[in-house]
């Protein structure tokens, strides 16, 4: 008897046009030896977790069966490219591993690529520590799904005993046709602007001449219930109106100039910021990405303070969204699907001139705040490792769960020296918490 009905399951989606960014991301990641373009999210239970009880509840899940049976068509000239379903009868695999040190993720599980080759897009792994406590982490190529995708994909898996969910909510609808003039028009619209704001010269944590790094590491910095309420207080002392997130990315901003400083590279501070573009409170699709991006530009002038910072923010936040900028730019990369990925490729390294951002920076808002148990097991907290990519070699992701936040700092040691972590974690952790 079928868990679910795979007659429901989309045999061919097309690839969006976030989705053919990433495939850019992580043709990049290869060519610089900085692993794929993998995304892992980890569970901590303090209690054990077992494969069999883990690989029951995944099974059952059309998304999980979707993403270990299809297969990449790339596309040709003006074809855009898809994944091809073909029930193969692949299930999910769920590998356990012992570990000594309690908490702590081995490197071959962090390090392991999901290519675009892989039988499947998503994989499991359990650590069981000393005294029956266990992590579970997911990982997933991130063409696949973006951060809101996996908030929804583990609501998805709570869910699944009720078998409430309609397969057709999973997976991204039908496109609307956009007329060609629009897209030539719009396109040459988001050129300017992208061009404008990303403009040389940038002042990024890698140097110019780096042209790939050997692995990449991650520090993690928690805070508790208390110093978590600190920090929206903070945020809103300092002019953050709409939620945390500019405080939070104000606070990185004046971190990593202060690097830059350090290494006498006195410039502009530029980031390309996620932008979900499902609607507020929906809860699909999950497959697929659905973000665009808000491109902030810092002078130093800007840096003079957090306030000063923060209304640059919002200033920059509130002009590109009255012109519809995330809107435009992912028509715009839906254009791009279009062209072969060898020139896209070519296109976006040349204007970008090898430098994507000063840094990279993510935030899951509060989408896991309130989540209490996966699989029926209480999770103890949460992190997510964001992929690794490389230029710039830093990635700070932020996580909200159950009122504390922690924050995942992915870098290059190639990039950041231990001596320079020391100072991120000091700078940050200070800027967060001052007494404004």
């Amino acid at each position: 008897m079928e868990l679910f009905d795979k007659s429901l399951l989309p045999q061919k989606v097309n690839l969006s046009g976030p989705d053919c960014f990433h495939l850019v991301l992580d043709k990049h990641a290869q060519k610089h030896n900085a692993g794929g373009n993998v995304m892992r999210i980890v569970f901590y239970f303090d209690t054990k977790i077992t494969a069999r009880k883990a690989e029951d509840i995944l099974n059952r899940s059309p998304v999980i069966h979707w993403l270990c049976n299809i297969k990449l068509v790339a596309g040709y000239l003006f074809q855009l490219p898809y994944w091809k379903y073909k029930d193969e009868a692949r299930t999910i695999i769920v590998a356990e591993h012992n570990h000594t040190i309690e908490n702590e993720i081995p490197a071959n599980i962090i390090h392991k690529d999901i290519p675009l080759t892989a039988d499947r897009f998503i994989t499991v792994d359990i650590i069981h520590y000393p005294g029956d406590r266990s992590a579970l982490v997911l990982s997933w190529n991130h063409i696949h799904m973006d951060g809101r995708g996996i908030s929804l994909l583990v609501a998805h898996l709570n869910d699944i005993s009720n078998n409430t969910f309609k397969i057709k909510n999973l997976f991204p609808r039908i496109e609307k046709r956009i007329a060609f003039f629009r897209q030539i028009k719009n396109m040459y619209a988001v050129k300017r602007f992208i061009e404008a704001s990303s403009r040389l010269p940038i002042s990024s944590v890698a140097e110019v001449k780096s042209k790939s790094v050997q692995h990449f590491k991650n520090k993690i910095i928690y805070f508790t219930p208390e110093e978590s309420v600190q920090l929206e207080n903070n945020a809103f002392k300092n002019g953050a109106r709409f939620g945390a997130n500019l405080f939070y990315l104000a606070c990185c901003a004046h971190t990593v100039n202060k690097i830059n400083l350090q290494k006498n590279k006195k410039g502009v501070i530029w980031i390309p910021i996620p932008y979900d573009g499902r609607l507020k409170g929906s809860t699909g699709p999950i497959i697929s990405n659905h973000v665009a991006f808000l491109f902030y530009r810092l002078q130093q002038d800007d840096l003079a303070g957090i306030k000063q910072t923060i209304a640059s923010l919002n200033k920059q936040m509130a002009e590109q969204l009255q012109i519809e900028m995330p809107r435009k730019y992912n028509m715009l990369l839906g254009m791009m699907r279009r062209i072969p990925l060898w020139l896209y490729y070519f296109l976006i390294n040349r204007t970008a001139e090898g430098s994507f951002a000063s840094f990279l920076y993510s935030s899951t808002g509060n989408n896991f705040n309130d989540m209490e148990s996966l699989f029926n097991e209480r999770v103890k907290h949460l992190t997510i490792f964001p992929s690794s990519t490389f230029p710039p070699g830093l990635t700070f992701s932020f996580l909200k769960h159950g009122g504390a936040l922690n924050i995942n700092i992915a870098y290059s040691p190639d990039i950041i020296s231990n001596i320079e972590l020391d100072t991120i974690k000091k700078e940050l952790r200070n800027l967060l918490l001052a007494n404004y």
